[in-house]
This record gives C-alpha cells, structure tokens and sequence, in this order.
C-alpha cells in the first residue's frame, strides 16, 4: 500500500528556509568555521604528488568527469528534453500528455536554481578557497560581509556546481507518495553533496557555499510552487 506523502508547509518551509540561511550567513561570517573545516581537506606539504596541497586533484580526469561533467549534462540533457516535449505539446497531439503543471514546475526550477546562483555569484564577489594567501594563492582571505573591500572580484559564492543536483529537491514536492518523497530527497542530497563535496576537497568551495545553495535551491522551489500551483493539494497534480 502506498502511504500519502508529507503535506509540506510551502510558508512554512520558506519562512524556516530563510532564517536559517541568514543564520547560517551569520555564523560563517564570525565564527571562522569555513577556514577551519577547510583546512581538513588542505596540507602545505601536499596529500600527493602534484595535488597542490588539496586532498582531490581538480584536474584529475576520471573523477572530474564522473562528479563534475557527467551530472551536469544529465541535468541539462534532461531539462531541454522536458522543455522540448512541453513545447511540442503545443502543436503535437501526442505530446498532449505532456503539457501538464508538474513538467513546467521541473523545467522553471532547473532553470531558474542555477540561474540565480549564478547570480549570486556575480554579486557576492567571494573566492574560492584555494586563491587564498592560506591556501598557497595569491589573495587575503576575507569574509563574504568584506569581499567588496578587496580588489579583485571572485565568484565562487554560492556553490553553482552543486545547483543543479539541489534542484532536484523539486521533486519532494510532486512525489505522489511517501517513498517517492524519500527517495527524491535522498536522490537530490546524495547528489547535490557529492557535487558540493568534490568542489570542497579540491579547494574550490567552503562548507557555506554549499549550505547556501541548498537553502537558495530549497527556497526557490517553495515560491515555484506556490506560483504555479497556489493552493493546490501539496503534492500538488501533476497531470494539469
């Protein structure tokens, strides 16, 4: 028997979701954690030869392809294909089935995630761990709240790499069941950390960059959802 999946506050979730980001800002801002946790996974002297210091080559081939370029033309295989169909659907009788709210839902949230990411990142102006002064690059470390004190501009906050597999996070929403509400959520975490996770071992992202794509990726789907669906039954139907 199928058990209905978690009804999902929508307010609720984004009220929660945007404290906790501005929380999480707060804290990395004055506690030094990013640095701390970042210097587990960087050594002066190098973890193996030609590393530069970080415990996972950037460079090295096999693992770039699996965790870094694989994922993201999945990803973006997959939403032309829905935006494809969805547009088809106009004119094609049998792509009929197609036109519905869900796959409009997964198309604007697999564009519009990374998108304002990506923006963020052209706002923030942070850097990447490894073009500190700490980890043998050439800039000053400083916080997200004095990037724009310095005179070169970064792009490295928050996470974009690990913005296409926290959007994932969509599909809690349109499960129409518990498990698949499961398995959605554990799809999208496993995936969007191990992105996340490859970025922070090879000196390209602190553990806030990461944290805040998740609630921004998190967030954006919320307002998707209350946009495209208002008051619908959450999951809402997916098959209008």
């Amino acid at each position: 028997m199928n058990t209905p999946p978690i009804r999902i506050n929508r307010k609720r979730h984004l009220a929660v979701s945007v404290l906790l980001l501005a929380t999480m800002l707060v804290v990395q801002e004055y506690s030094g954690l990013d640095m701390r946790i970042q210097q587990l996974f960087y050594s002066a002297d190098g973890w193996m030869v030609d590393y530069d210091g970080w415990m996972v080559d950037y460079s090295e081939p096999v693992l770039r392809f699996f965790i870094y370029r694989l994922p993201r033309t999945v990803l973006i295989t997959y939403c032309a294909v829905v935006l494809l169909l969805l547009v088809l659907s106009l004119w094609v009788k049998r792509l009929a089935r197609f036109r519905t709210r869900g796959n409009v839902f997964i198309v604007l949230c697999l564009l519009l995630v990374p998108a304002f990411i990506s923006a963020g990142k052209q706002e923030t102006h942070a850097h990447c761990p490894h073009q500190y002064q700490e980890f043998g690059g050439p800039i000053p470390y400083v916080t997200l709240l004095e990037t724009n004190k310095t005179p070169h501009d970064g792009r490295c906050f928050p996470a974009g790499h690990a913005s296409g597999g926290f959007a994932l996070l969509l599909f809690v929403m349109i499960a129409t069941t518990r498990r698949r509400q499961v398995v959605a959520l554990a799809g999208a975490m496993a995936l969007g950390w191990s992105m996340g996770g490859y970025q922070m071992l090879n000196g390209r992202h602190f553990l806030s960059h990461t944290l805040a794509t998740i609630l921004i990726a998190w967030i954006i789907i919320l307002i998707v959802h209350l946009l495209l669906f208002g008051n619908r039954p959450i999951p809402a139907e997916t098959r209008e």
